[in-house]
């Protein structure tokens, strides 16, 4: 009899490298939704189609801004929240709007709410924002592994921990998302989430698992892994992005400055010996990038 499939037990057999795969993206807009969630959420929700449209004309109008679609459990209350969240590497914050029906969204100026402009309205907050993935009817990973730490998250810090659609990369079930920094997980249990949480609200981050900042190109993620590697800097503004340049098709130099000195990481990036799905639903194998460290250096 055939076992069971899933990608991120696949994925995490063959020992990927998770650093640098997490999703790009600056503004994100987390619309809570506690309707049924088919494969593209947002796009099969039963939104008024005025809505849908003044949601993507948004997405539209704000450079490399995103949309998810968050919840705590079914339908049902008579307000529901919108995040507008603007992670970058320094200074992120949120802001929250309460709002009683779908409708007046588009009454919203989002475009000075994702600038930080108080006459936006909303609550401006810069306190953590803790999303799982659970979209399994995606894949299915997102459900089997992501419905667990999302239960474990919300015992020690219920009021900020959401549910969410697609976050991105199936195979890295279960996913966790920190905003407003936006720093992705992958291959979380309940013990790691909880420990990657918690350290976030300390003001740290945690290599175990770490995909990469939201905020910065893949090849910048890769290279910020590394830098933290090699030199045991782990709070989240020890390091500044100060630039890359390409060394050749698939290798970069990356630059980043510290309190004390500035490091150099080349990064090049090549796809893996091995070949596995990269979702449950993938017709075959395939190889996946990998990044590798090739040389780093303190200035």
């Amino acid at each position: 009899m055939q076992q069971p499939f899933f990608c991120s037990e696949l994925s995490r057999r063959v020992g990927e490298k998770v650093f640098g795969t997490a999703s790009t993206g600056i503004t994100w807009l987390l619309l809570e939704y506690g309707g049924a969630w088919g494969p593209r959420a947002f796009e099969q929700s039963a939104l008024a189609p005025e809505v849908k449209a003044f949601l993507q004309q948004t997405l539209r109008s704000i450079p490399h801004s995103r949309i998810l679609l968050i919840k705590r459990g079914r339908a049902g209350g008579q307000t529901f929240s919108l995040f507008v969240v603007r992670s970058r590497e320094r200074d992120p914050f949120s802001v929250r709007f309460e709002l009683d029906s779908y409708a007046r969204l588009t009454e919203l100026d989002l475009s000075r709410a994702a600038a930080g402009d108080p006459s936006a309205g909303g609550a401006l907050t810069r306190e953590p924002l803790f999303l799982v993935c659970t979209h399994g009817r995606r894949d299915k990973c997102c459900a089997k592994f992501g419905l667990p730490v999302y239960q474990g998250l919300r015992e020690s810090a219920c009021e900020q921990v959401w549910q969410a659609s697609h976050v991105g990369g199936d195979r890295f079930a279960a996913n966790l998302v920190c905003f407003p920094h936006g720093l992705f997980y992958a291959h979380l249990t309940e013990e790691t989430a909880r420990r990657a949480a918690a350290e976030y609200a300390a003001g740290r981050l945690v290599l175990g698992g770490y995909r990469g900042r939201a905020c910065y190109a893949h090849h910048v993620q890769a290279a910020e892994f590394f830098t933290r590697e090699e030199t045991g800097l782990s709070g989240l503004g020890d390091l500044r992005f100060r630039g890359s340049e390409r060394l050749g098709e698939k290798s970069w130099r990356v630059r980043f400055d510290a309190e004390a000195a500035s490091y150099e990481a080349e990064v090049s990036c090549r796809p893996s010996e091995f070949r596995n799905p990269i979702t449950c639903h993938s017709a075959g194998p395939s190889p996946v990038p990998q990044f590798r460290l090739d040389d780093f250096r303190r200035l």
